[in-house]
């Protein structure tokens, strides 16, 4: 299953890019992904769902959709 990312206001008014499942914030090349305007967290999300950036701390088998089901089908 795909990771499901989402965008979360904290108190001082800036946006967190986080993984819902984890709700951990999303990390790229070893920079968490908070402390953005809120445009700047949609064009991450937008980024992170098209595949143009990979979080760092999201397991690759969450982001590939692996292992595979049943005898590879």
């Amino acid at each position: 299953m795909p990771t499901i990312y989402n965008k979360r206001q904290n108190s001082d008014g800036l946006w967190e890019v986080y993984d819902n499942e984890s709700e951990e914030a999303v990390v790229v090349d070893g920079m968490p992904l908070s402390g953005l305007d809120e445009l700047e967290a949609n064009e991450a999300i937008r980024k992170l769902k098209r595949g143009e950036v990979t979080s760092d701390n999201i397991p690759p088998t969450a982001q590939s959709g692996w292992p595979p089901t049943k005898d590879g089908i």
